[in-house]
């Protein structure tokens, strides 16, 4: 599998290498060189499958 580099987004200094799929959750690295804070997530390809909202009566915005 080929490398992705993974670099600053605000100086784009190279971070790190990564081999497709070897993210699985979120990563947060400082930029030893400019000090920002780049936060990664792995990508996920669109679900095909619609997810129907679940209604509650009553606790839409009601003031008390």
């Amino acid at each position: 599998m080929p490398d992705q580099e993974v670099r600053c987004s605000c100086c784009r200094r190279l971070l790190f290498k990564i081999e497709d799929g070897a993210l699985c959750g979120a990563l947060s690295i400082k930029c030893p060189r400019c000090r920002a804070l780049n936060t990664l997530r792995p990508f996920r390809a669109p679900s095909t499958e619609r997810v129907q909202r679940q209604s509650d009566e009553g606790t839409s915005h009601e003031h008390r």
